[in-house]
């Protein structure tokens, strides 16, 4: 049985493999290829980042594996004059397949379902971020203007599905409600372990952070894609400019794909191209958990956001850590440790708090990594098989 895997994100061919800036790792698509036998993953050609070679990428192309990958969709083009050309190809492909499995919000999911209502196959939702957010947070009128119907085409497509996915506990789920016999809730974080070694770490360089030298200032972190200003980049560097003349000696580390170019000139307009290295990405697991072992508090002041799992995965490091109320963050840290999206003078203010306070960033160290816990692979894992085993019973012709 043949699926297909539809989302907006940008997959770079180079040398007969296929590559992703961030996540979308090979080991990922074992989550669907043991209920299907193969997967086809419709998405976005990116290209190889100017200054990057493939070494610094991560590898989505795995046994069982293809992909068909489409232009930009989510372009005035993509969404008007382009569009009834690339529903031709997405029926053709859906036609060719068992069932289709679509991430939202995505225009490749969006037209992946009306392919498969077109064509009489089987869908399932997986329910990752809310468009809604990500649109009237997107810092221009068109934006704005298009906030409501996408809201409305997410709504759709979670109240016309048979099988529905959140990776929130309840946020997703009450915005944008289905009434799917078959739903479930997992995180698409992946966390294996969630170690007592490492919260004796971070506590103990809580306790020596006082008698830290000055050329060893304190570390921020964020990660997140440069592509596109929905993580709160902009809104950090403001408030680091707000406040470093009544912070101790920092500096702001920044991983996630993209051009950094743009970004280190807006950090020196707002007075902190000093204090900011934008670090590229590093592959999945190990890498990024260890760069966070580096990180003294976290960031993460979202405009958009579904579960955001490098939050979840520095909570797992034992991280003290900030962020925005986006989504289902709330889920995630204590209400006096969020700022709206875009407020600069409260995240400011919580810095100006927080980044001194050795018992609040003890505090949140273990609250957080305890937090972690309900995350971990063997947890999440469990919620997912049960959802699709059912999503693939649910397509098996009948016995005879």
């Amino acid at each position: 049985m043949k699926a297909i895997f539809a989302h907006d994100h940008r997959f770079i061919p180079i040398d007969g493999a296929v590559w992703s800036e961030s996540q979308f790792e090979a080991a990922l698509w074992s989550r669907y290829l043991s209920h299907f036998d193969s997967l086809t993953v419709i998405g976005r050609r990116g290209e190889l980042p100017p200054g990057k070679t493939v070494g610094q990428l991560e590898k989505s192309s795995a046994p069982g594996v293809e992909f068909n990958l489409f232009p930009n969709l989510s372009s005035l083009q993509g969404l008007t004059l382009a569009r009834p050309a690339a529903m031709r190809q997405m029926q053709e492909l859906v036609a060719a397949h068992d069932a289709v499995i679509a991430r939202l919000p995505s225009e490749v999911g969006f037209l992946a379902i009306a392919a498969a209502r077109a064509t009489g196959k089987p869908w399932a939702v997986e329910a990752v971020g809310c468009p809604w957010d990500g649109m009237w947070h997107y810092g221009s009128l068109t934006g704005r203007a298009y906030a409501p119907l996408a809201w409305l085409r997410m709504r759709r497509a979670l109240r016309l599905t048979d099988h529905a996915i959140y990776v929130t506990r309840d946020f997703l789920q009450r915005r944008y409600p289905t009434q799917a016999q078959n739903t479930g809730a997992a995180s698409n974080v992946v966390l294996h372990t969630v170690s007592n070694t490492t919260l004796v770490a971070r506590t103990a360089k809580i306790t020596a952070m006082p008698m830290r030298p000055q050329t060893q200032p304190l570390r921020l972190g964020l990660i997140g894609t440069l592509h596109n200003r929905y993580k709160g980049i902009q809104t950090l560097m403001a408030a680091i400019g707000k406040s470093r003349n009544h912070l101790p000696p920092l500096s702001l580390h920044i991983l996630g794909g993209g051009d950094p170019v743009p970004w280190q000139a807006e950090a020196e307009r707002l007075g902190v191209g000093d204090l900011v290295h934008f670090e590229g990405t590093l592959p999945a697991g190990a890498p990024v958990l260890e760069w966070l072992d580096e990180i003294d508090v976290y960031l993460q002041p979202s405009f958009q956001e579904g579960l955001p799992r490098a939050l979840i995965e520095a909570m797992s490091r034992g991280c003290p850590a900030l962020a925005s109320t986006a989504a289902g963050i709330p889920e995630l840290l204590p209400a006096e440790d969020l700022i709206k999206p875009g407020d600069t003078a409260a995240l400011a203010a919580l810095l100006r708090r927080c980044v001194t306070d050795r018992d609040w960033m003890a505090d949140r160290a273990r609250r957080n990594w305890a937090e972690a816990h309900e995350y971990q692979a063997e947890v999440l894992d469990a919620r997912r098989v049960r959802f699709w085993q059912t999503f693939r019973q649910s397509i098996e012709p009948p016995a005879i």
